[in-house]
């Protein structure tokens, strides 16, 4: 077994798909199933059944996806420790909701790379509360922060001015023409602060029970199975929108919320540069920002 073997399984997890996964992984469907079944006979445990279309994660599987996550995780920040554009040799650290580092980082780092040439991010994944902590004791330059109008955010947050960098929403996905029928809710935790928008700001819907998730794409993988709708940001299904994977629920709820930037008091110079940079980008007419536009990849 090797670290490729683990993304790839966790490829095939997000998207139910091995010839989708495969192109993912710029290999071959015949390739990726041979280092999947490596995998599995290397942990002793079937990870996904294969006897069902689209394929499934078996029991097994379900409860291997976070550790393959918090493993591939623990390497990452081993190898950036020691990276050129690690902390102690320039980098400028960042703390976000896992959601935003797929969703919203890529587009923000592909604009600051027009405005500010060389900088390089060492992200850090954290929930909204442990954010607010790192921020105010300077552990990280930034923080990129969910916010919406009807959920206070942490006290810590209050102190900073912040810089709406994108504008999301969440949406109700479910698969294709189940109309009403119910089924299980996929819904983020609520001790999370996507977990307290919907909270806050739910609707009815038929459904035989709430399934809390610490991780959007669980959510997502579990409404791509087919096995329930799920309470999603916008930007993480489009793509399944768009090819008929999911359908988006038409909802009269307040969902919509901002993601905006944090700079801590002890920040570098470059990292407050890079937030008066999203100031100074905001539109005063239209009260949005110019950086991150929903439905851009």
């Amino acid at each position: 077994m090797n670290i490729d073997h683990l993304r790839d399984f966790l490829c095939v997890a997000e998207t139910l798909n091995l010839t989708l996964a495969a192109e993912q992984r710029n290999t071959t469907q015949s390739n990726l199933s041979k280092r999947l079944r490596a995998l599995e006979e290397y942990l002793g445990r079937i990870l996904i059944n294969r006897r069902v279309r689209p394929v499934s994660l078996t029991a097994a599987g379900e409860e291997f996806v976070p550790k393959a996550r918090q493993i591939l995780s623990e390497i990452d920040l081993f190898k950036g420790a020691s990276a050129p554009w690690s902390p102690s040799e320039g980098g400028i650290t960042i703390v976000m909701p896992h959601s935003a580092t797929v969703a919203v980082l890529p587009q923000f780092k592909a604009w600051l790379s027009q405005r500010l040439p060389g900088i390089h991010f060492a992200p850090r994944i954290a929930n909204h509360d442990m954010a607010a902590r790192m921020l105010a004791r300077s552990e990280v330059d930034l923080a990129l922060v969910t916010r919406h109008p009807r959920v206070p955010i942490d006290e810590a947050f209050t102190v900073f001015q912040p810089a709406d960098i994108a504008a999301d929403r969440l949406v109700i996905v479910e698969p294709p023409n189940v109309r009403d029928v119910e089924m299980p809710l996929h819904i983020s935790h609520p001790l999370t602060y996507i977990g307290q928008i919907w909270d806050t700001c739910r609707e009815a819907l038929p459904a035989t029970v709430e399934v809390p998730h610490g991780m959007a794409a669980d959510i997502r993988a579990q409404c791509v199975a087919g096995t329930g709708r799920g309470v999603l940001p916008e930007s993480l299904v489009e793509a399944d929108v768009a090819a008929g994977r999911l359908a988006i629920r038409q909802t009269t709820a307040d969902l919509g919320f901002s993601l905006s930037l944090f700079c801590s008091p002890q920040a570098s110079r470059r990292a407050k540069r890079i937030w008066s940079l999203a100031v100074e980008c905001r539109d005063p007419q239209e009260n949005v920002s110019r950086i991150v536009q929903p439905g851009r990849s």
